[in-house]
Parts: structure tokens; C-alpha cells; sequence
């Protein structure tokens, strides 16, 4: 079921993701048996999310 939202709360949201993944990428990289297979992957849906984040953010700058 989908949630109609508005940009804003979309785009906080996403953001909040980013922390998410943030927070993770760094527990990974304590781990003392760290599966580079998973730090590959979680870095590609980091570099996706932060991507797709920042042409919101700059679609809503040009916008206003």
C-alpha cells in the first residue's frame, strides 16, 4: 500500500535513510570480520541514495 506524501516529508525521509546507511557503513567497517561482499554492496546503495537524494534537493532549489 502506498502513502501519499509530500516532497518535503519524501525527501526528509530519504535523508534520514542516508543516515541510516551512514550509521551502518560504519559498524561494518568496526566489524573485525568484515564481509567485503556487504561493504560493496551497502556502498553501491549508498552512492545510489545520496545520488538520487541530491537531485531532489537540487530540483527543489531550482524550483523555488
Amino acid at each position: 500500500m502506498c502513502v501519499p506524501m509530500d516532497r518535503m516529508s519524501m525527501l526528509g525521509w530519504l535523508k534520514t535513510q542516508v543516515r541510516v546507511v551512514e550509521a551502518w557503513r560504519e559498524d561494518l567497517a568496526r566489524q573485525p570480520d568484515i564481509d567485503m561482499e556487504a561493504v560493496q554492496r551497502l556502498e553501491r546503495h549508498y552512492q545510489w541514495l545520496t545520488g538520487e537524494v541530491a537531485k531532489l534537493d537540487e530540483g527543489d532549489r531550482r524550483a523555488a
